[in-house]
């Protein structure tokens, strides 16, 4: 989506659109491999990439991607989410503090262990 971001400001809304429906289709089977792909949903969200997007083109595209992304993110766990993000320039900012991030894998990992027995 960043290499789409960039494409952005010289193509066609139709241009992106094929694109996107492509990134659309990845993004629906992404659950079937990566079932907790906080990484990428958080930074896909962050400021620089969605609302970026929707904020400066609007394009359909972009509001069905994002529609597409927000039902993914919100059928992962509470403990997934709100890990990390980016800022408006692609930087990536860690939202827990060291001790809180080692707690939330923790639990992480013993609700995956809970599941398993």
């Amino acid at each position: 989506l960043t290499a789409i971001r960039g494409y952005a400001v010289f193509a066609t809304e139709k241009e992106i659109e094929l694109l996107m429906k492509k990134m659309t289709e990845l993004l629906r089977k992404r659950p079937q491999t990566t079932p907790y792909n906080y990484q990428e949903y958080e930074i896909l969200r962050s400021a620089y990439l969605m609302p970026y997007l929707l904020e400066k083109y609007g394009y359909t595209c972009f509001k069905d991607f994002n529609q597409q992304l927000n039902l993914q993110y919100d059928d992962m766990p509470d403990l997934f989410k709100g890990i990390l993000t980016c800022d408006e320039n692609g930087n990536v900012i860690q939202l827990l503090s060291q001790q809180e991030s080692e707690e939330r894998w923790k639990a992480i990992h013993d609700e995956i262990l809970s599941k398993s027995k």
